[in-house]
């Protein structure tokens, strides 16, 4: 009986711990409209560059370029998608006013291949937009 409450007891704690990194990691990969909101940034570029400066590095660098790299040392391995239309570059959010970004989701390259096809090696970062405005 020992033995069986013990391993019910360390199961709980294994699965207690093992969510925090999996909920952190999800919400480094989403920008909310609230988050953007407070950082108070002109463009949806602006928002990530402020919030989240890992995701406008090529997935391949993440590891090797220091966050405030020189935007000319950066790869180009990031497509954006608007709506679920691919739209480009990175360049594309300088475009996208923060005040219409409803979400800003990064997606890791096999992320970017299972939801929208080959995508050669790339990230993307998904805006969604606010309706109507």
């Amino acid at each position: 009986m020992r033995t069986v409450a013990l391993t019910l007891l360390t199961l709980s704690v294994a699965t207690l711990v093992g969510r925090s990194p999996l909920a952190a990691q999800r919400r480094n990969n989403v920008l909310t409209s609230e988050e953007i909101q407070r950082a108070n940034v002109g463009s949806a570029y602006d928002a990530v560059q402020t919030l989240r400066p890992r995701w406008l590095q090529g997935p391949r660098e993440l590891n090797r370029m220091p966050a405030n790299a020189d935007a000319a040392a950066r790869p180009a391995g990031i497509s954006v998608y608007v709506n679920e239309v691919s739209m480009g570059d990175l360049d594309y959010l300088k475009d996208i006013p923060a005040v219409r970004v409803l979400e800003l989701r990064w997606l890791s390259p096999f992320e970017a291949a299972s939801r929208f096809g080959p995508t050669e090696g790339q990230a993307a970062i998904i805006v969604t937009l606010k309706r109507g405005g």
